[in-house]
């Protein structure tokens, strides 16, 4: 999944080995990761992006079943989340075909594996963020092939058709995914209590050795102050966040977001910094902390408390940041003294 990943749990090392938890674990990881992924060409996912247009293509249930959670969020959003923003993601430089870029260049050169002091990494990252704004032509061009209603979903059959030309792309909910799936594996083991955590996402269950309920810290855009925005206590459920403040451009001034808005094909100018979402599934909360980040503070909050759904923004403000919290979010925030 390119990112790391932390399990922690209660039991006796007799009971359930540390190599043997984290075997399963890795396994469970490592097979959404090779279904799902975007960065490997023969992945199940990728076979369907090559797929013929107009034929339905089978898959594995649980690829489906994600994205029809995928396409109900869209739903809800009025597009604003959408699985098929690939084209206008590689556009604006954060997606799989830059990254693809960089292999292909470290492949050519030996020396220059350690990314860190790759001069050819450092020119693409110059090249790619700090300057370069597409132009219209090629962001309509870009959105000509972006569209969730023009992909068919059949949970019965087990297919996706693209009725256009389409890339999806679960990357904003197949990390959320892999954590669910890390703790199906868990409690296949008879693991009852437990923390996973897989590139920020996080899912709790039970409690820790002391009794305690798991409390985990939101950071927040001011990770230079006090390191934590607020602490909450899921009770079994996941927390997700997203946020523009560690993966943006400047040109001129002005902020680019990582995240793409589906609908008018620019990232995100709003003034929203992070979102943190808890739900049931780490995999929902992940694609809502996306849909979040693209509705902003306001129409975000709204939804939030219309549906009923955890949420709590950070955004910018001209004398730093500000929070505002669903009220669906705030019986698991921890009163600090």
């Amino acid at each position: 999944m390119g990112t790391t990943y932390n399990v922690s749990y209660v039991a006796t090392l007799f009971s359930h080995p540390v190599k043997d938890v984290s075997r399963v674990v890795h396994d469970a990881l490592s097979d959404v990761d090779q279904r799902m992924s975007t960065y490997k060409p023969d992945s199940e996912l990728m076979q369907f992006n090559r797929a013929p247009v107009g034929e339905p293509f089978k898959l594995s249930s649980d690829i489906v079943q994600l994205v029809q959670e995928a396409q109900e969020i869209s739903d809800i959003s009025d597009g604003a989340y959408d699985i098929t923003v690939g084209p206008l993601v590689n556009l604006w430089g954060f997606g799989p075909t830059q990254w693809a870029a960089v292999k292909e260049s470290q492949d050519d050169d030996s020396d220059s594996h350690q990314l860190a002091n790759a001069p050819e990494f450092v020119k693409w990252i110059e090249d790619q963020y700090p300057g370069h704004i597409p132009d219209e032509t090629a962001i309509q061009e870009a959105l000509a092939k972006v569209g969730y209603q023009s992909l068919t979903v059949d949970t019965e059959g087990s297919t996706l058709t693209r009725e256009k030309e389409l890339f999806v792309d679960l990357s904003s909910i197949a990390k959320g995914y892999g954590v669910d799936r890390a703790a199906a594996a868990l409690r296949a083991q008879g693991i009852e209590d437990f923390i996973v955590e897989v590139g920020g996402e996080v899912l709790v269950q039970g409690v820790k050795p002391n009794g305690k309920l798991w409390r985990l810290a939101v950071i927040g855009p001011e990770m230079g102050k006090n390191g934590v925005s607020a602490l909450v206590e899921p009770l079994d459920k996941a927390l997700a966040t997203s946020g523009d403040y560690l993966n943006f451009f400047e040109v001129d001034g002005k902020r680019y977001s990582h995240t793409i808005n589906p609908v008018t094909g620019w990232p995100e100018a709003k003034r929203v910094a992070e979102v943190a979402v808890i739900a049931d599934t780490s995999a929902r909360a992940d694609a809502l902390a996306t849909m979040f980040m693209v509705l902003g503070d306001e129409k975000g909050l709204e939804l939030a408390n219309r549906l009923g759904i955890a949420a709590r923004f950070a955004y910018y403000t001209d004398e730093g940041f500000e929070t505002v919290t669903s009220e669906a979010f705030k019986p698991y925030l921890v009163k600090q003294p």
